[in-house]
């Protein structure tokens, strides 16, 4: 009977060993060895930038592997003092070189590891790329530009592991590549598409691939544009923000070009940097800079509005000095001429006026706007006005106007007001 409840409480034991400690994993204890289980081997060869994944792995004496849970893992990386904890982590040497990584592991409850392994990382060093050049320094300069590359290995010297770098496969890229051939490069870059980038690329003995670029300048420039509305004629600045061609931006020149978005075909153009619009609409405004042979066009995202013209005829007035209503007057934009005059009932003119823009062009209620008060009652008034909206309020017959109250008889607006005081 005793026998049987000792092997019982075997069983338990059993069943709580595999319970704390699962996969066949036992506890640290006593002496223990751990190893770089990933990469594999002593040595690896990487690339700056390219993301490595160290692992690691702890042994007991007799070889099986413990619960890494029970110790602290401290890898020193061998770069810049950095150091990473943990079983498995991720690290990436942002330049070329050699690096000693050192992994350190302590029990939490016992003694240090025996050994403390390490892992040699050779990382590619980037080249110089002295002699990188294009034969033309614009592209302007030459219908074809001549590129040749060269990278200069920079040997690694900074510890007892010097290594260097050799390097192959030297390819050009960039706009209107005609032939690329070791490190030479014949182009023929767009003129209309301001400076170009090429890229020059070689590949090291440890795969890893080094850039740098050259600008070859063509020509540019972009600008602003004020005012951006108003009524016709709108007389608009145009300013050129920023511009290049690579050092003598004093020789570029500049010719404007609008046209009217529902008339794309009647092309507007200046090379001064003012201009005029007198028809109302909506325009597009871009700029060709032009230098030697070379040409650029930057089209503004914005647009010229030109309001249309409009005419307005009130009927009725107060002139009574309340700050209301006190003057008769038209609402007019955009037009190209105006001309008015009202007369009383007899037919004698009281107020003859040109000038729709301001509040004191309008009549307000006098004699001539000098004279005595004229009487409460009803006038009559003719008004002509030519618009810039391509003949709008233009002399036309049979043209009628949405204000019943006015009629329009070749030109000429005639409709009655009411004067009250």
């Amino acid at each position: 009977m005793t026998k049987r409840l000792f092997l019982n409480k075997c069983m338990v034991v059993a069943i709580c060993t595999g319970i704390l400690f699962p996969w066949g994993l036992t506890a640290q204890e006593g002496e223990y060895t751990v190893r770089i289980k990933q990469p594999v081997g002593d040595t690896i060869k990487k690339c700056p930038g390219e993301k490595i994944i160290f692992l690691a792995e702890g042994l007991n004496a007799d070889g099986s592997a413990f619960d890494p849970n029970q110790v602290t893992f401290t890898w020193d990386m061998g770069y810049d003092g950095k150091v990473e904890t943990g079983p498995t982590i991720n690290f990436t040497y942002p330049i070329g070189g050699h690096y000693l990584i050192r992994l350190y592991v302590t029990g939490l409850n016992g003694p240090a590891s025996k050994n403390i392994p390490e892992l040699h990382a050779f990382i590619g060093i980037r080249p110089f790329f002295t002699g990188t050049r294009s034969d033309q320094a614009s592209i302007c300069s030459g219908s074809e530009i001549t590129l040749t590359g060269f990278a200069t290995p920079v040997p690694w010297s900074g510890d007892s592991y010097p290594f260097v770098n050799s390097h192959t496969d030297y390819i050009w890229s960039g706009a209107g590549i005609q032939s690329n051939r070791n490190g030479i490069s014949r182009a023929r870059p767009p003129l209309d598409k301001s400076h170009q980038d090429y890229l020059f690329r070689v590949m090291d003995d440890f795969g890893c691939y080094h850039d740098t670029t050259i600008t070859v300048y063509g020509v540019y420039a972009d600008f602003d544009m004020e005012p951006k509305t108003g009524e016709a004629p709108l007389e608009v600045t145009f300013t050129v923000d920023s511009s290049s061609n690579g050092g003598m931006e004093s020789s570029i020149t500049y010719n404007w070009e609008f046209y009217e978005n529902t008339d794309t075909a009647n092309l507007l153009t200046t090379t001064l940097d003012k201009y005029s619009f007198e028809i109302p609409g909506e325009y597009t405004c871009r700029v060709v800079a032009r230098y030697l042979q070379c040409t650029y066009i930057y089209t503004h995202d914005e647009y010229i509005r030109v309001d249309s013209s409009l005419l307005e005829i009130p009927n009725v007035f107060t002139p009574n000095e309340d700050g209301a209503n006190d003057y008769f007057q038209v609402k007019g934009l955009s037009l190209k001429t105006f001309h008015g005059v009202i007369y009383n009932r007899w037919g004698r003119p009281v107020f003859e006026w040109t000038d729709p823009k301001t509040l004191e062009s309008g009549w307000n209620g006098k004699y001539l706007n000098t004279g005595s008060n004229c009487p409460d009652g009803t006038y009559y008034y003719v008004i002509k006005a030519t618009g810039y909206d391509k003949d709008k309020y233009a002399e036309k017959e049979n043209e009628t106007d949405p204000d019943p109250d006015i009629r329009y008889e070749g030109g000429v607006y005639k409709g009655f007001l009411t004067l009250i005081r």
